[in-house]
């Protein structure tokens, strides 16, 4: 899940557009760091760790003084079951430092909301251009760890057959914890009682249930979809105690 939302006078924007900014002067202080070589520095590092950047979106505001991107990207390792987003956020007017966010759920949005599960931030300072490539790296760096970890997650998800106690408990936890409205779970039990594709999750296992409780998520706004799904995956943790290596 990644998203770039924009609702706050943003508009959507090229790197073409991203270059068309002009970049204001250095100062003693302050060293401004051009959106076209930002997203250039993160594009260069990105297959060193085995990903492949297949879609972005950028988006302009405040008259170009602020910049906002999603970079989603192959998760390297062959699996269709999640994709790896790369949030960044960069500003000519020094509201915004060159920050970076990575994850399977990413959320950017023009009245500066950024959530991901990890992330990164450098401030226009001198020697902001010394210590950039270190920072995406390092940010990569977590991404591959995050990657690792989401793919054994998936695969005890897989391996998890639900009974139908089980997964009405999965329900009513994900209730209490306010992961999703109470007026959803009719859709969520359809879809776990008549799955339309069940042999892409393997059988009735937590994977498929979880994925029905996301695909009724979607019919959220994008940063309720944000919230709901990380207490969601914090529901199926605890119930299920997953605990991948």
């Amino acid at each position: 899940m990644s998203q770039l939302v924009l609702h706050r006078g943003g508009w959507e924007a090229t790197k073409a557009d991203l270059a068309c900014v002009p970049v204001p002067p250095s100062t003693d202080s302050y060293v401004p760091v051009p959106y076209g070589r930002f997203v250039e520095e993160i594009a260069l590092h990105v297959p060193r760790f085995g990903l492949r950047i297949i879609s972005e979106a950028f988006a302009l505001a405040r008259d170009g003084q602020q910049m906002f991107g999603v970079l989603t990207c192959t998760n390297g390792q062959g699996s269709e079951d999640f994709a790896l987003a790369i949030g960044l956020r960069n500003s000519y007017d020094r509201s915004l430092s060159a920050q970076l966010l990575a994850g399977t759920r990413v959320f950017v949005c023009d009245n500066l909301a950024f959530s991901g599960e990890a992330k990164a931030s450098r401030k226009h300072t001198p020697n902001v251009f010394r210590d950039l490539p270190d920072m995406i790296y390092r940010m990569l760096s977590q991404v591959r760890t995050l990657q690792d970890h989401t793919l054994a997650e998936i695969a005890i998800l897989k391996a998890r057959e639900l009974e139908p106690r089980e997964a009405h408990r999965l329900m009513v936890e994900t209730i209490r914890c306010n992961a999703m409205p109470a007026s959803l779970l009719p859709k969520v039990l359809d879809r776990w009682e008549k799955p339309a594709q069940s042999e892409l999750f393997g059988g009735r296992n937590a994977w498929l249930l979880f994925n029905a409780f996301t695909e009724v998520l979607k019919t959220r706004s994008p940063r309720q979809q944000m919230e709901d799904t990380l207490r969601l995956t914090h529901v199926f943790r605890r119930v299920l105690v997953v605990d991948a290596p």
